[in-house]
């Protein structure tokens, strides 16, 4: 199936891939397989329109992939970073508040 949707990377995302193991990293690709095919099968963060949440557990904690649609393009879709849940996603509203509407 050809997926009309092109994943980007943000750089925050592209930093923490670097420090995952072959198994995150396999779990992670698995869930953006997911993701490219339909991105609208997973809730969205509260209080921002664009921004969806897909639950993880990797390495015992409990965490979210945050992705964004619609960013930059029509056709993209932002993969934001993995946040763990504990924090309340406070790392997440520092670093991505722009994205807020």
């Amino acid at each position: 199936m050809v997926s009309k949707f092109e994943l980007c990377y943000s750089r925050f995302f592209e930093t923490q891939w670097l420090g995952f193991d072959e198994k995150t990293r396999s779990i992670i690709k698995d869930r953006l397989k997911l993701i490219k095919q339909n991105p609208l099968r997973y809730d969205t963060l509260k209080g921002y329109t664009r921004v969806r949440k897909l639950k993880l557990s990797l390495e015992g904690k409990y965490q979210r992939l945050l992705y964004a649609l619609h960013m930059p393009k029509t056709n993209h879709i932002l993969i934001l970073g993995v946040f763990d849940r504990d924090k309340g996603y406070q790392e997440f509203e520092r670093k991505f508040i722009k994205l807020k509407k």
